[in-house]
């Protein structure tokens, strides 16, 4: 696959979770959910050595981050 392939995947997925977690922001205990879910996401991508579960994870921190700090 090339490069700029992998970098439009990478970018979709990231921009996908920073969606959803905007949406799971709305929710009651959307921190906790959220953190649970980055946790797990990003120590999936570390130990199966892939960078898109790693940007997934970054998304959704992102994304709660967004609706948390911003509104």
């Amino acid at each position: 696959m090339s490069e700029i392939c992998r970098l439009l995947i990478w970018i979709c997925g990231f921009v996908i979770a920073s969606a959803i977690a905007q949406l799971i922001s709305l929710l009651p205990w959307s921190a906790l959910v959220i953190a649970v879910a980055t946790t797990i996401t990003y120590s999936q991508g570390k130990s199966r050595n892939s960078m898109l579960l790693q940007v997934i994870a970054v998304g959704l921190a992102f994304g709660w981050g967004k609706c948390y700090f911003l509104g």
